[in-house]
């Protein structure tokens, strides 16, 4: 296990039971649980001829949020695990295949129209991560704290507990690692600044 992986998992923990910590009384905010699908692409990475990077791969994330509502707004951090399996870089007659991990600390603003049983709303804000790789060599690659910007719209459905269904995209603001990629005794060598964004598919349920 490589010593950022290490970091992050102390971090996540330390910011899990931050969050717990600052929890309100439960008339004042909800805590709730958070998971669903992502569609990731690494954009801006231009590989060089007869070099190739996956561009798009489909993972999952889980998480824990604390949503605060003031009358038309809301605001909503969160502690999320977000997982990007299955990328493949190529070069030559080589292949190496590798696995990103981000902990991530999304701080959500919602602007809602609050009703009794299903609220509408359009959320906005940024979200830092935190990036590791079981391949050493991409781990080394990736930069210390990538931030990006989410928007997205959903609702809010009171039915005794609360089911927050949205939809998201992500657009990477600063780089997810840098653009040299070692491939066996070669490196894939590319130009532009490789950044993350997401679509994402997501179910919260809050209590």
């Amino acid at each position: 296990m490589t010593r950022r992986r290490t970091n992050i998992r102390t971090l996540s923990g330390g910011l899990l039971l931050g969050l717990a910590c600052a929890l309100p009384s439960p008339a004042a905010a909800q805590i709730g649980l958070l998971a669903g699908y992502n569609r990731d692409a690494l954009g801006d990475f231009l590989p060089s001829s007869g070099f190739d990077l996956t561009d798009l791969t489909g993972g999952y994330h889980v998480g824990v949020f604390l949503n605060v509502n003031f009358a038309a707004f809301g605001l909503r951090p969160a502690l999320v695990y977000h997982r990007m399996p299955g990328l493949t870089a190529e070069a030559g007659g080589d292949r190496t295949e590798f696995d990103i991990d981000l902990i991530e600390i999304p701080v959500d603003v919602r602007l809602r129209i609050p009703s009794p049983i299903v609220s509408p709303y359009l959320v906005a804000g940024p979200v830092l991560a935190f990036p590791s790789s079981d391949d050493e060599g991409v781990d080394a690659l990736l930069e210390a704290r990538p931030l990006r910007a989410e928007v997205g719209v959903g609702l809010e459905l009171d039915l005794g507990v609360r089911l927050w269904p949205e939809v998201r995209y992500g657009i990477g603001i600063t780089s997810l690692m840098k653009s040299d990629i070692p491939v066996g005794t070669t490196v894939l060598r590319g130009d532009g600044d490789p950044r993350l964004d997401t679509f994402t598919l997501r179910l919260g349920v809050s209590f």
